[in-house]
C-alpha cells in the first residue's frame, strides 16, 4: 500500500473513516504504468492511499479479504477502483462483471483505465457498469491532466457512497 499526499493544498475529500486518507484500488499489470499514475497522484496534492493488485485475481482476492475485514478495517475498503482492460489471466471485463454482479461490491465506482479505443471495448464496459472509460493518453502532460480531472471528479466534486 502506498500512501500519498506530499503537498501542502490537499484537496478536502473525507474518507468515512475520518481516520485515514481514501483507498484506491489500482488493477494495473504494467509496473510503467502504475508508476506513471502514481507519478500523477503524487503532483495531485490530494493525500490517498493506493494498493495495487497485479492481475483480475489479486484485485478480486483483495476486496474479498476487505469483506471480511470491513467492520474492523473500514479504512481499507477502496472508495474507487481503476481497472486495465488488458490484465492477464482474468480480463478487466471478468473483473468488472464480478465486481458489478456482487452487491456487497457494486456500489465502488470503477474507472476502466486502459489503451484501447475500441469501440467494442468501451460499450461492453458501460454494458457491464463501469461508471466512467478512460483512455490512458501516451503523452504524459496530457496523461497527467487526465489524471488529476479523474481524481478532481471522484474525489473532490462528487459524494461516494
Amino acid at each position: 500500500m502506498i500512501e500519498i499526499g506530499l503537498c501542502m493544498n490537499s484537496l478536502n475529500y473525507q474518507h468515512p473513516s475520518h481516520l485515514h486518507p481514501p483507498l484506491i484500488l489500482v488493477v494495473e499489470d504494467s509496473n510503467e504504468d502504475f508508476e506513471a499514475l502514481e507519478r500523477s497522484f503524487r503532483q495531485s496534492c490530494l493525500k490517498i492511499r493506493l494498493h495495487r493488485a497485479q492481475n483480475g485475481k489479486q484485485g478480486l482476492a483483495y476486496l474479498e479479504e476487505c469483506l471480511l475485514e470491513k467492520p474492523a478495517y473500514p479504512e481499507n475498503f477502496p472508495v474507487l477502483i481503476l481497472l486495465d482492460l488488458n490484465l492477464p489471466g482474468m480480463n478487466g471485463q471478468d473483473v468488472l462483471q464480478s465486481l458489478k454482479q456482487n452487491p456487497l461490491l457494486q456500489h465502488i465506482p470503477v474507472v476502466i483505465l486502459t489503451t484501447s479505443h475500441n469501440l467494442k471495448d468501451i460499450h461492453e464496459c458501460y454494458r457491464l457498469g463501469a461508471n466512467s472509460y478512460l483512455v490512458k493518453n501516451m503523452e504524459w502532460q496530457k496523461f497527467k491532466q487526465s489524471i488529476h480531472v479523474l481524481i478532481d471528479y471522484w474525489l473532490n466534486t462528487i459524494t461516494l457512497p
